[in-house]
């Protein structure tokens, strides 16, 4: 398993953790889960994972790269869908 540690500056386009209120703190995470294939999602600083309770939200890719696109992919997909989807804006 690989973990990058990550900020993004201030934004208005990622999603505030439910936790703590952070949103520009991560750590990405990737986890060999099959033998051709990786999981890549993103946790808070504070360690809350949207996607621990529905992995199938967490994103695949071959080679479980942490670079940039990887995780400005992650982020969309396994940070501010799973949120939006359990805690919509009003």
């Amino acid at each position: 398993m690989g973990s990058k540690k990550f900020t993004a500056g201030p934004n208005t386009s990622i999603a505030e953790c439910p936790k703590c209120k952070n949103n520009t703190e991560f750590v990405a995470r990737s986890e060999q889960v099959m033998e051709d294939g990786c999981e890549i999602w993103i946790v808070c600083k504070c360690g809350y994972d949207p996607t621990a309770e529905k992995t199938g939200s967490r994103m695949e890719d071959v080679w479980g790269s942490l670079g940039k696109g990887e995780i400005l992919c992650a982020l969309d997909c396994t940070w501010n869908e799973p949120i939006l989807e359990q805690f919509p804006i009003a």
